[in-house]
């Protein structure tokens, strides 16, 4: 079974830094991105299985990203983490929302739950 690519998408470097190495720590292999078309880029060069976004970015923000990649990758996973509350993924399949601040096992747990669901 081969290591699922997450691509881990924040605007703040600590951030983005610390999913990675939560992600990592439980078997990810990870990729950062620190804006959407950063992101576009990397899937582009090294396609993604996973998308772990914050909503609220300069330039391109969550929304459109997952949008822009789901394009390229219908049902792609999702797990939106963001410190703004919003309610633009309630019920849109194969997609979850954390609210930040999120620790390790929030974190890992839920995206294996979205992982399980898919």
């Amino acid at each position: 079974m081969s290591t699922l690519h997450v691509l881990v998408v924040d605007d703040e470097v600590e951030i983005a830094g610390l999913f990675q190495a939560f992600l990592e720590l439980d078997g990810y292999r990870v990729s950062l991105a620190y804006g959407g078309e950063a992101a576009l880029l990397l899937d582009e060069a090294d396609p993604i299985d996973v998308l772990v976004t914050d909503l609220a970015m300069p330039g391109m923000d969550g929304r459109e990203l997952v949008e822009r990649l789901r394009q390229r990758h219908p049902g792609l996973p999702v797990l939106v983490v963001s410190g703004y509350p919003s309610d633009a993924f309630v019920g849109v399949p194969r997609t979850r929302v954390l609210n930040k601040p999120v620790g390790m096992t929030p974190l890992t747990r839920c995206l294996r739950e979205l992982l399980e669901s898919c």
